[in-house]
């Protein structure tokens, strides 16, 4: 598994440039990402956009929920390094498509429909992971895609709890028909991994910001056999890189 590890762009990059923009995901691919992990939400008038959180306050200089904005209304706010708009997951699309696959996040309920067809007429199908913390959605897509690419996010899942997994026999494990499971750095564990593998599936961690030396705890967890890592800081892909390729 070691040769197909996954350097995610978690968000493309968080460190001195905005999350969730194309300057971020661009980042991320120059620096050595074969992924970038993307947020998806829905403005008022239903158009796909990218956006972590709920509301703009954090990341733009305006306030409020996103979806009580039509896309419109919601293009006048600008991000707060770099002062671009909330991109449109087309947009996104448009600029990487064929440089780099994608790691979708479903962030809100109701996504599915709409997703689905979008990367059906993109013709993106085979370069995305789906992923989300929604079990029923996620498996729902996976009955529609059968080929296709899953991640649940399980930190604060809602179907399946953590430690509910941790004591699944093989065929419950099977029936669920995971291809990844992404976990917070904080909680990942050896037979957590080692659970992974005996399934076949790819185990990702992520959130590392709040280490006094991440790149420590990302090179602990790669000694553990972590499949992949999304990458808060971009500046730490080819470092690991070097590191694991060291003669």
């Amino acid at each position: 598994m070691i040769s197909n590890f996954l350097f995610i762009g978690h968000r493309g990059t968080r460190i001195n440039t905005d999350e969730n923009t194309i300057s971020a995901f661009n980042k991320a691919l120059e620096y050595g990402a074969n992924y970038v992990e993307l947020d998806v939400r829905k403005t008022k008038d239903g158009k796909l956009v990218i956006l972590h959180d709920s509301t703009i306050d954090r990341t733009t200089n305006g306030s409020g929920l996103l979806n009580e904005y039509t896309l419109t209304e919601i293009r006048k706010f600008k991000t707060k390094i770099q002062h671009f708009e909330i991109p449109l997951l087309t947009e996104v699309l448009n600029a990487l498509k064929e440089k780099i696959k994608f790691m979708i996040e479903l962030k809100e309920t109701n996504l599915l429909e709409d997703l689905s067809k979008f990367i059906g007429k993109n013709d993106i199908l085979d370069e995305c992971i789906i992923s989300g913390r929604i079990l029923t959605e996620l498996l729902e897509f996976k009955m529609i895609y059968p080929q296709r690419k899953i991640c649940y996010n399980i930190t604060k899942g809602q179907g399946l709890s953590f430690n509910k997994f941790m004591n699944l026999g093989k065929n419950e494990i099977n029936r669920l028909n995971f291809d990844l499971i992404s976990l917070h750095s904080s909680l990942i564990s050896q037979d957590f991994i080692e659970l992974c593998h005996k399934n076949d599936i790819k185990s990702l961690s992520w959130d590392f910001l709040t280490y006094d030396n991440p790149l420590q705890k990302i090179k602990s967890l790669i000694n553990l056999g972590i499949d992949g890592i999304l990458f808060d800081n971009h500046n730490y892909i080819p470092q690991i890189k070097r590191w694991r390729n060291r003669p």
